[in-house]
């Protein structure tokens, strides 16, 4: 009997392992969890060993155990002491890094991934029986006839579960169970712009360092300029430190802005000198921005900037964003650099829920009850949806893909002029790829790489390239994300490489431009 639970307990380990690597390998799946932690375990750096997931390391241990129970039920009665051995050994060295596992999450991460709670009791409880079993023997192996059955019923229950958990919710953005308090995503004093007292509300957690927020810009503006009668902006910071080292300084900057009523001009401006962020260009800004620069100065290294940035950054986490940018309008979630059509459709669609459920003759402004001139009343909470999802939005997952190899104008000149099939491909803008461009390149910009990836041949070398002016050595470049997505899509490492040196650097080593 004994066996028999192991054998059951570690193909729930097994399961539990393989559903938190299938969601490990991608940072675009869902993670379909009990709370908000399994987000927070994910994206931290004791999710991973030796760059290898976690889950992977479960998923053979599990696959291990339920081996050895075969192997147990397949083996002479006096041959069975090695399998109980091994069985206790592993099984302890298991339950040892659950252990561990688990006081990280309790006392560093304060955040639990009901996952990894799962398999930390199964693996537990695996050890006691394995111990027991050898402490005071039972009864021997179950047949092979048994083992089969508790595997192919274990297999029927795993299968469409695995499918529904797959495919529930599917989208980058996964709200928190039992919804999300209004205040956490617009408090009374976010930065708004627009119409103050619109019922809807177009709320954007952003990174300065990012360069999909940056994209996102011109489609923000664009839809700024359309709905701003009739639509609130809110802009909420969101620094990646773990990838992006002058973001948060970027942020107090902006916040530093806003106290002499600059805060809008400074977000444009820090989007277009994202290249230099650092320490002394801030400084350096503020006489450009028309600051007070000693109290732009002051403002810098205030303990409270900073605590209004966290702030900020507290909420997004609550509300489940991992990524920049992630835009929520309404009721609905969009994660990555949207278009402006995608935005419009959005406002449009909360427009019209709006209209549609104000009482008859009640402006649509009146149903904001909440100081804050919030999105929904603040005695409500609300669960979003995922409208959408950009493959390249900005997040720390993308520091544990493959990534692309990198290399420089030498490189790229040999490849240019070698005989073997390569292919240029320019993940610039249209408008950008109009005014220049590598000869025979095609142009497929960057956050259209995600749908339009299998235009590109698989047996040939692919060279991305940008402008030449971004910094890749960040790893949400463009071309370094659009090289992910090939790599994602089974295109050989052999054949992706990244142009470091782009345009800029092709036409300063006085090769042609058509």
């Amino acid at each position: 009997m004994r066996k028999t639970l192991i054998l059951a307990l570690s193909f729930i380990g097994l399961f539990a392992s393989s559903y938190l690597l299938w969601v490990y390998t991608s940072p675009s799946r869902p993670l379909l969890c009990l709370g908000t932690g399994c987000d927070v375990v994910r994206a931290s750096e004791y999710a991973y060993f030796y760059g290898v997931p976690l889950p992977l390391y479960g998923t053979l241990m599990y696959a291990t155990l339920v081996a050895l129970v075969f192997a147990g039920a397949l083996s002479p009665a006096a041959r069975e002491r090695p399998v109980r051995y091994a069985l206790l050994l592993i099984s302890g060295a298991g339950f040892a890094v659950s252990l561990y596992l688990t006081g990280i999450e309790v006392f560093v991460l304060h955040a639990y991934c009901a996952w990894c709670v799962l398999s930390a009791v199964s693996v537990t409880a695996i050890f006691v029986l394995a111990l027991l079993d050898l402490a005071r023997p039972s009864s021997g192996f179950p047949s092979p006839r048994t083992c089969l059955a508790v595997v192919a019923t274990g297999t029927v229950v795993a299968a469409p579960v695995f499918y529904l958990l797959a495919h529930a919710r599917e989208g980058a953005y996964q709200a928190p169970s039992g919804g999300v308090p209004a205040e956490l995503l617009v408090r009374p004093d976010s930065h708004a712009t627009g119409n103050l007292h619109s019922p809807v509300t177009v709320v954007e957690f952003a990174d300065f360092e990012c360069p999909a927020c940056g994209r996102a810009q011109p489609a923000l503006h664009e839809v700024m300029q359309k709905y701003g009668d009739r639509v609130r902006f809110v802009f909420r910071q969101f620094p990646m430190v773990a990838i992006h080292a002058h973001a948060e300084e970027a942020a107090m900057a902006s916040e530093c802005a806003a106290q002499q009523g600059r805060f809008w001009q400074a977000v444009d401006f820090l989007y277009n000198h994202q290249k230099d962020l650092s320490d002394s260009a801030l400084k350096g800004y503020a006489f450009q921005m028309g600051l007070d620069v000693q109290r732009y100065i002051e403002c810098l290294s205030s303990k409270a900037t900073l605590a209004r940035v966290r702030e900020d950054e507290a909420d997004g986490r609550a509300l489940g964003v991992r990524g920049t940018p992630t835009f929520f309008v309404g009721r609905q979630a969009y994660v990555g650099p949207p278009t402006a059509e995608q935005l419009a459709q959005m406002i449009d669609a909360e427009l019209a829920r709006q209209a549609g459920s104000n009482p008859p003759g009640q402006s649509a402004s009146a149903t904001t009850s909440s100081p804050a001139g919030g999105i929904f009343d603040a005695s409500t909470s609300a669960t979003f949806t995922p409208f959408g999802s950009s493959a390249i939005a900005c997040s720390a997952d993308e520091l544990k893909l493959q990534q692309p190899e990198v290399i420089h104008t030498a490189d790229v000149q040999r490849i240019f002029q070698s005989h073997a099939p390569k292919l240029f491909v320019d993940v610039r803008s249209p408008a950008e790829f109009a005014h220049g461009h590598v000869p025979g390149a095609v142009n497929i910009p960057v956050d259209d790489i995600a749908r339009r990836w299998n235009e590109l041949p698989k047996d040939k070398m692919l060279v991305l390239y940008e402008s030449g002016t971004a910094n890749l050595a960040d790893v949400c470049a463009a071309s370094r994300a659009a090289g992910r997505v090939l790599l994602a899509h089974g295109f050989s490492p052999d054949l992706v490489r990244v142009y470091e040196e782009g345009l800029a650097g092709w036409e300063k080593a006085g090769l042609p431009v058509q």
